[in-house]
């Protein structure tokens, strides 16, 4: 077999940095652990870490290129919800402003704050829904220094900062929890089609059965990837690419 040029290509990369600004994004950022009191009873419930949330993304694009009707579904959901918050996310920073435009006298000039000592994370993540889950991040966090700034100068009680910032914050909340109780059905659509056993056993393992648009292709998630069906990685010696994510940080 000739060796091309092109077979000796590898995969392109990018160096990618993500960058937070204030406590509260990095907070959603790490994530929290669930706390018991002395008998072993919940009393604050855990939080997904973003990197945990980007890996389980990475995950379920795996199984929807497999043609596994649930993670199809999942991805589906997943984006209209990250999608529609940013949006959210971006109304709260107008109203914001329009706050700034309606209180600050003319006579008074500011730059919003920026952290002095800001942390990077170097990152690399297999997913274009892992990142639109980091812009809507980046969102918040972008959301949070306009409103702290707010509260600084005096447009904002601390009261009314804390409410702005729980706002934002249950939407990235809201994104994890559409998927951090994710499971791998094992199935594929002609499992599905078939209504076989493992089928079955799927609808048991997961709780309920797909939507028949989702199951039929007639919707899938913008960012959802093209299915490689077992015959055509068999073909090409093709493998499911991992999704990867680094969760050093840096100060700069």
């Amino acid at each position: 077999m000739t060796t091309t040029p092109e077979s000796q290509l590898g995969p392109l990369r990018s160096e990618i940095k993500f960058t937070l600004h204030t406590q509260y994004a990095h907070k959603l950022w790490t994530g929290r652990n669930s706390t018991k009191d002395e008998n072993g009873k919940i009393t604050q419930s855990s939080i997904l870490s973003m990197p945990n949330a980007l890996k389980l993304i990475g995950q379920i694009q795996q199984d929807a290129a497999q043609d596994d009707p649930y993670a199809d579904d999942y991805l589906l959901r997943f984006e209209e919800k990250v999608l529609l918050y940013r949006q959210e996310i971006q109304q709260l920073v107008n109203k914001l402003i329009g706050i700034y435009a309606d209180r600050l006298p003319e006579s008074i000039e500011f730059e919003r704050c920026a952290n002095v000592s800001p942390i990077s994370y170097p990152i690399y993540v297999n997913s274009q829904l892992g990142y639109q889950l980091l812009y809507l991040l980046g969102d918040f966090d972008n959301l949070a220094r306009v409103t702290m700034t707010a509260a600084h100068i005096a447009l904002l009680t601390r009261a009314d900062a804390q409410e702005w910032l729980e706002a934002g914050a249950v939407l990235v909340r809201r994104c994890f929890g559409v998927i951090e109780n994710y499971k791998h059905s094992g199935i594929t659509r002609k499992d599905a089609q078939e209504e076989n056993a493992r089928y079955q056993a799927a609808i048991k393992r997961m709780g309920y059965e797909v939507p028949n648009y989702v199951l039929t292709g007639e919707r899938r998630a913008d960012y959802a990837p093209f299915i490689r069906y077992n015959s055509l990685l068999e073909d090409d010696n093709e493998q499911p690419v991992e999704s990867q994510v680094t969760t050093n940080t840096e100060h700069e």
